[in-house]
């Protein structure tokens, strides 16, 4: 990936997690499902995990981490994203995708929202922006 690339999770209340992903072909590889609709839930009160429509495939990406508050990462043998709400020990089979920029308030709230959007971030409107593009 020659930029940085961001990603949006928003949850049904309005609440936002924006992810500022790794440079690695696993993190571009979710990059290029979205946009996603997924549902979370809660694993070992540690993480919030939810399961993508196509594996992410793992070559030449890390295949181990040691998450930490905010960590998204993708667990190779069940095929979910997850998010760290909680530290957590250093595990084989878990990719690295990206780590929370802001909203990190919101990760513990994952699985109660009904649905979450995830879409690309890194077109954020500057201002003014819109104000050329309307009539």
């Amino acid at each position: 990936m020659e930029n940085t690339r961001r990603i949006r999770f928003s949850l049904d209340d309005g609440s936002e997690i924006i992810v500022q992903l790794n440079d690695n072909p696993a993190a571009e590889a979710l990059y290029e499902m979205l946009p996603l609709e997924l549902s979370f839930e809660d694993f070992n009160r540690t993480e919030k995990i939810a399961y993508l429509p196509e594996e992410i495939p793992s070559d030449g990406s890390p295949d181990q981490c040691g998450p930490d508050v905010g960590s998204l990462c993708y667990y190779i043998p069940w095929g979910n994203l997850c998010f760290f709400y909680q530290d957590f020990r250093a595990s084989s089979s878990l990719i690295p995708l990206g780590q929370v920029e802001t909203g990190a308030e919101f990760l513990a709230q994952l699985d109660l929202a009904s649905r979450v959007a995830v879409e690309a971030a890194d077109d954020e409107t500057e201002p003014g922006h819109l104000a050329e593009t309307s009539p």
